[in-house]
């Protein structure tokens, strides 16, 4: 009887100390490293970041692209010219009301 309570006792030390060894490891793998949970995160914010950018860009283009189209009238350049850069004619008064 006693054998089997000394096995059962060393028993429970082996196992205590194999999941000791697991959790540490488990932690290591968790919070340390270039793969772990922290730098996981970071990536998602960073990616996310990214793809905002990426649609804000995607936007700014299109209305570059339909500016550039409605430029290439005449009339429509010299209206862009007089609101953008404040242009007038040689002969004419310009008043700019803000």
């Amino acid at each position: 009887m006693e054998e089997k309570t000394t096995w059962q006792k060393a028993r429970k030390w082996l196992i205590s100390k194999y999941a000791i060894v697991i959790y540490v490891f488990a932690l290591m793998l968790l919070f340390m490293g270039d793969n772990s949970i922290i730098h996981y995160v970071q990536r998602a914010k960073k990616i996310r970041s990214v793809k905002e950018q990426i649609v804000n860009t995607q936007q700014d283009i299109i209305e570059a692209q339909s500016v550039i189209q409605a430029l290439t009238n005449k009339d429509s350049l010299e209206h862009f010219a007089r609101e953008e850069y404040r242009m007038h004619a040689p002969n004419e008064d310009v008043y700019i009301v803000e």
